[in-house]
């Protein structure tokens, strides 16, 4: 039977802007909805057959116990999930803008997602999961910063797999290079690390995807995905590097969530496939062209958790549109 995957980041609400292409300035209905990237990688893996357990801290307001309602609708295992009563759930306004790029404005005020510390993880034992999967806007504020980089050195010492996506919000950021720090030394010590474009971008300085990868201080056995949106991914392994296109003919109208839903789509791959060290390039060509299924299919859809689909939609897609011109979907 295999382990779940331990998901440790945060959890929040979405507030997603229902007039296309106005951005936060001029949008005047936001619809609410579950989200957070590594929530939304929770609920990816759930929905593709993986069990996953959640990491984070929950909020004691009512929307903390609707987003409990959902952890629990998604049978995503609550093992290292704590409450704390005194603490608010954060909320994140997402509108796409004219270029249909999504802008985001976090409220963060005494945010239970930020308040997971180093004693709250002591009983985690890394043999007990298949994979360490963390990063985002956790990673911003102590003490659950501490509490995610600690559990890292554990996994890594451990032998698990490790998995980092930074999910840069730009925003959130008060020092940025306090942060490319930060991020130099995850990079380091993960197995995976999955970003997109605009995240390598804001890291390196460098607009050119590889010349970016180059920058990028990973070890020679990392993997590396860099999704690109409407042209796929960029996957670096090995000493290899090669461009893994994406879906036609597919109208996207919300690309909230396609990250996650493509890191999800990953590691299930990964892990159905017996583990990243086992895989050709062809196999790990296939993992990739799947995780670009499930991400255009959250391009469909509008919403972050709730557009995550399952494994016999992704299947059926790529039934549909496996030989298909592959160039205009999205990646993440």
């Amino acid at each position: 039977m295999l382990k779940p995957v331990l998901c440790g980041g945060e959890i929040l609400l979405d507030f997603l802007s229902r007039d296309a292409g106005k951005g936060l300035t001029g949008t005047m209905v936001f619809e609410k909805r579950p989200g957070g990237s590594i929530f939304n990688v929770a609920v990816g893996l759930r929905r593709l057959e993986i069990p996953a357990a959640l990491l984070t801290k929950l909020g004691g307001d009512e929307f903390g116990q609707g987003l409990m309602n959902v952890i629990t609708d998604e049978d995503i295992s609550t093992e290292c999930l704590k409450r704390d009563s005194t603490l608010k759930t954060t909320l994140a306004f997402v509108a796409l803008n004219e270029e249909g790029k999504p802008e985001f404005r976090f409220y963060r005020d005494h945010a239970a997602d930020t308040g997971l510390t180093t004693s709250d993880i002591e009983h985690i034992s890394p043999r007990d999961y298949s994979m360490y999967h963390f990063g985002s806007i956790a990673l911003l504020e102590k003490p659950a910063s501490d509490a995610y980089l600690e559990l890292l050195g554990r996994f890594q010492e451990a032998k698990v797999v490790t998995s980092f996506d930074p999910n840069v919000r730009p925003s959130l950021i008060a020092d940025k290079t306090t942060f490319v720090q930060m991020f130099d030394r995850i990079c380091s010590m993960v197995d995976i690390i999955k970003m997109s474009d605009d995240d390598l971008e804001y890291v390196t300085g460098l607009a050119d995807v590889t010349d970016g990868l180059k920058m990028i201080r990973s070890t020679s056995d990392t993997l590396v995905l860099i999704t690109l949106g409407r042209n796929g991914a960029m996957v670096s392994c090995k000493g290899s590097c090669w461009r893994v296109p994406t879906f036609g003919s597919v109208k996207v109208v919300d690309t909230t969530g396609c990250g996650d839903s493509f890191m999800a789509a990953i590691i299930a791959g990964l892990l159905n496939g017996g583990g990243l060290a086992s895989l050709s390039t062809p196999e790990l060509t296939e993992i990739v062209t799947f995780a670009n299924a499930a991400a255009t299919i959250v391009g469909t859809r509008y919403g972050a958790s709730n557009a995550m689909p399952r494994l016999r939609e992704v299947d059926k897609f790529l039934s549909l549109h496996q030989n298909a011109d592959e160039h205009d979907g999205v990646s993440g």
